[in-house]
């Protein structure tokens, strides 16, 4: 039987929806101040550090710095989000299973 790839966002190929604009993003992460934010599941934090070493080997980004949301549930506390905002330019967010 053949698998299926199924959207989330309900939309069909190709559809764009329009309400939002993609954030800006860099030309390459050289040197770039990289934050991953995992969710606190099982293997997210493995996953994240396999990511950072990725991104400093292969993309050469610069400082990697790892964090955690304390429930995974829930957003990222507001006080969270600033504080990478404010030290990363570019952020990461994964998930573990």
């Amino acid at each position: 039987m053949p698998s299926a790839i199924m959207d989330p966002t309900g939309r069909k190929d190709g559809e764009r929806k329009s309400d939002f604009a993609l954030a800006p993003r860099r030309a390459d992460l050289s040197g770039a101040r990289v934050g991953l934010l995992e969710n606190g599941k099982q293997n997210a934090a493995l996953f994240l550090k396999e990511v950072a070493t990725a991104l400093r080997q292969r993309y050469g980004a610069g400082h990697v710095e790892l964090r955690r949301k304390d429930n995974f549930s829930a957003p990222a506390p507001p006080e969270l989000v600033e504080q990478m905002r404010a030290e990363c330019d570019v952020v990461v967010i994964g998930v573990g299973d």
